[in-house]
C-alpha cells in the first residue's frame, strides 16, 4: 500500500500606504505600505507492506494476526520574502518594489523520517473470551542516533458477557481492559544547532544561532494509558451505554524550556517530567420513537478530565524546577505548568484583600494589586465537555442536530483589558450609583484631598470594595479617562473569565434518494443531499464579546485571547454520491 498527502500554496499580503497590518506567521505588527509573500509546499508519502493471518483452530478458538513494515517520508519546503520599509512606488505590491534593500528570505526545509516495525495478534475463544497484543517499533530522523530507536506494546482483554447471560433484555454486553504504551519523536531540526543568515554588516556576510538551543541527547517523548470500559446494549439494540475509565502518564515529554539570555538563547529543548490524565467517557443512546416510516435517534456524550503536573526537570545546578513557563503573553499574564496543579495554569496579578474579604481600595478609589504576579487565577482546562445529538426521520428525509457544551475552564481576554480601559465597551458609559453619567467630571469642595468632602456635579464612580481600614469604599474615581474599569484599575484576575458555553454545533437536513431511482442508473447504488450548517448560534456563554473556543493556536498558549474575530456560520450543500 502506498499513499500520498501533499499541497502547496501561496500566500500574499498586500498593504498600502497608511495601513496597519499584522504579519502572518510571525506576530511582529508593521506599520507602513509593504509586500510579503510566504510560498510553502509539503508533501508526506507513506509505504507499507502488510502480512494477514487468520486461522480457527478446533471449534472454540480463533486466532487473528498481522505483520508489518511503514516507511513515511515527509518533506516541508517554505520562504517567506517582505519587502523592507515600505514600497518604492505605491500600489505597485512586488518585492522588487521594495523601499530599501531586502533582508534575506526566511527559508525553511525541513526532511523527516520514520521506519516503523509492527505485528499484532488476536485470540478469542468461543466469541466471548478474547486477549490481543500489539507491538511496533520506531526509529525517527529527528532523534540523536543512539535514541533514535523505540519500542511500544500493548495488551487488551474483553469479555462479551452477554453470550452468558441468557436474557432477552440485554442485546450486547462486553467488559475491556487495556494497557497501553505509546512514544513519540521529537520536532525536526531540534538536535543539532545550525546557522541561520541575517542582514550583511559592511557588505560582509552574517549568520547567527536560532533563539532556540537544540539538544543532542534528546529522547522519545512516551505515554503510557490504563483503561477500563464497560457497554452494554439493550431491548434490541434500541438503547445502550458505553462508559470507559482511564489514567494516562505522560514523560519524557518534549518541550522548550525558558534559559537566561546570557546564553545566547531565550529557550532549548530538553526532556522534561511527567504529567498525568484521568478521567471518565461516557456515551448513551437511544432510539424512543421507531415506526414504519419514523424514527427519533438520540445519542449523549459526555467526557470529564482531571491533570495534574507530576514532576519537571532538574536543571543545571542540580535543584529541581517546580514551573514551567509555557508563555509570556501580553497583559502580564503567563501559561505555565506547575508541579501539582493542572497543566496551562494561567498566573498573574490579584486583587488584595482585607481580612474581612473585601477588596482592598487604594487611596486613589482604585483597586489594590497583588505585588506577585504569579497567582494561579485559573486553568485551561474545562471541568467537563458534552454533546447531545438527535435525528429525526421521516422517509427519506432526515434532519439532525448538534447541541455542544462545556463546563468551566478559564480564559484571559486582552480585549476586555484594554477595551474598557479604552471606553471601547459599552459597560464604561451609562449612569453611576447617582444617576448621572460615569464619564462627566467630578468637582471638588476640597481638591487636595478628595476624600474629604467633595461636592459632586456629574459623574464618576465608586468601586466597590473596603478601605485599608476595612470601612466600605467612598472614594469616587474620575471616569474622563476611563481608567476605573480595565488594566489601569483592577488587576489580572478581573479580565479571567469562565469559558463556560452552549452552541447549537451543527444543523443539517439530508434527503436520501431512493433505491428505485438509483437502480435506475444502473451506474449509481445509492446517493444523498445534504444542506449543512455548523457553529449556527452561540445558546450561552460567559465570556463577553467573544467565542470562548477562539484561541491563538493549538499548541501550549490556550486560555488567552486578543483581537477575536466574531464568529463565523458555514453553511454548505453536500452531494454523496456511491457507485
Amino acid at each position: 500500500r502506498y499513499a500520498v498527502d501533499t499541497y502547496s500554496y501561496l500566500q500574499e499580503e498586500r498593504k498600502a500606504v497608511g495601513s496597519h497590518a499584522e504579519r502572518f506567521g510571525v506576530g511582529m505588527n508593521e506599520s507602513a505600505s509593504g509586500y510579503a509573500r510566504l510560498d510553502r509546499s509539503f508533501i508526506e508519502t507513506n509505504a507499507d507492506l502488510l502480512a494477514n493471518f487468520r486461522k480457527t483452530i478446533g471449534r472454540d478458538f480463533d486466532l487473528t494476526a498481522l505483520a508489518g513494515v511503514n516507511i513515511r517520508r515527509s518533506t516541508l519546503d517554505q520562504v517567506y520574502a517582505s519587502t523592507n520599509n515600505g514600497l518604492s512606488v505605491p500600489g505597485v505590491f512586488a518585492l522588487s518594489n521594495s523601499l530599501d534593500p531586502m533582508l534575506p528570505p526566511e527559508e525553511d526545509y525541513e526532511r523527516t523520517g520514520i521506519n516503523g516495525i509492527f505485528a499484532s495478534a488476536s485470540l478469542g475463544y468461543r466469541n466471548t473470551y478474547y486477549l490481543e497484543g500489539t507491538i511496533r517499533r520506531d526509529q525517527a530522523s529527528t532523534l540523536p542516533v543512539e535514541n533514535n530507536a523505540y519500542v511500544y506494546p500493548s495488551l487488551t482483554g474483553s469479555l462479551v458477557f452477554s453470550n452468558l447471560l441468557k436474557t432477552k433484555l440485554l442485546s450486547f454486553g462486553k467488559l475491556r481492559l487495556n494497557i497501553a504504551e505509546v512514544g513519540n519523536s521529537a520536532p525536526a531540526l531540534s538536535v543539532k544547532d545550525t546557522y541561520t543568515s541575517v542582514s550583511p554588516f559592511n557588505g560582509n556576510p552574517m549568520v547567527t544561532v536560532p533563539d532556540t538551543r537544540n539538544n543532542p541527547y534528546l529522547k522519545p517523548e512516551r505515554q503510557r494509558a490504563y483503561e477500563a470500559g464497560l457497554e452494554a446494549n439493550f431491548l434490541n439494540n434500541r438503547t445502550g451505554f458505553d462508559v470507559a475509565f482511564y489514567n494516562n502518564r505522560t514523560f519524557d515529554q518534549l518541550v522548550p524550556i525558558t534559559v537566561s539570555y546570557a546564553t545566547g538563547y531565550n529557550s532549548r529543548w530538553i526532556n522534561a517530567g511527567e504529567i498525568e490524565n484521568k478521567g471518565v467517557e461516557l456515551s448513551l443512546f437511544g432510539t424512543p420513537v421507531k415506526t414504519k416510516h419514523f424514527s427519533w435517534d438520540i445519542k449523549l456524550n459526555w467526557a470529564s478530565n482531571r491533570n495534574r503536573v507530576i514532576s519537571l526537570y532538574v536543571d543545571e545546578m542540580g535543584n529541581e524546577v517546580n514551573n514551567l513557563q509555557l508563555g509570556s503573553l501580553q497583559g502580564g499574564i503567563t501559561i505555565n505548568a506547575r508541579v501539582g496543579e493542572p497543566y496551562g495554569v494561567i498566573c498573574g496579578t490579584d486583587y488584595v484583600y482585607h481580612e474581612n474579604g473585601g477588596r482592598i481600595i487604594d487611596k486613589n478609589g482604585i483597586y489594590k494589586f497583588s505585588q506577585e504576579n504569579d497567582k494561579v487565577l485559573g486553568n485551561v482546562n474545562p471541568d467537563w465537555t458534552g454533546g447531545l445529538s438527535n435525528t429525526f426521520t421521516y422517509k427519506n428525509l432526515a434532519l439532525g442536530f448538534l447541541i455542544d457544551m462545556q463546563r468551566g475552564g478559564s480564559v484571559f481576554s486582552l480585549d476586555m483589558h484594554y477595551g474598557l480601559a479604552t471606553g471601547i465597551y459599552k459597560e464604561t458609559a451609562g449612569l453611576n450609583d447617582l444617576g448621572n453619567q460615569k464619564r462627566d467630571p467630578i468637582v471638588y469642595v476640597n481638591p487636595d484631598d478628595p476624600s474629604k468632602g467633595y461636592a459632586l456635579t456629574s459623574g464618576g464612580t465608586v468601586l466597590p470594595g473596603v478601605l485599608e481600614n476595612g470601612k466600605p469604599n467612598n472614594i469616587r474615581v474620575d471616569e474622563s479617562s476611563y481608567n476605573a474599569d480595565g488594566y489601569k484599575a483592577k488587576p489580572n484576575s478581573a479580565f479571567v473569565y469562565d469559558a463556560s458555553f452552549v452552541k447549537l454545533r451543527e444543523l443539517s437536513v439530508t434527503y436520501t434518494f431512493p433505491k428505485a431511482w438509483m437502480a435506475k442508473t444502473r451506474a449509481l447504488s445509492g446517493a444523498s443531499l445534504s444542506l449543512v450548517g455548523s457553529n449556527l448560534w452561540i445558546i450561552h456563554k460567559n465570556l463577553p464579546y467573544a467565542d470562548p473556543e477562539a484561541s491563538q493556536g493549538s499548541g501550549n498558549i490556550q486560555g488567552w485571547q486578543s483581537g477575536v474575530a466574531p464568529a463565523e456560520r458555514n453553511i454548505g450543500l453536500t452531494l454523496n454520491v456511491v457507485f
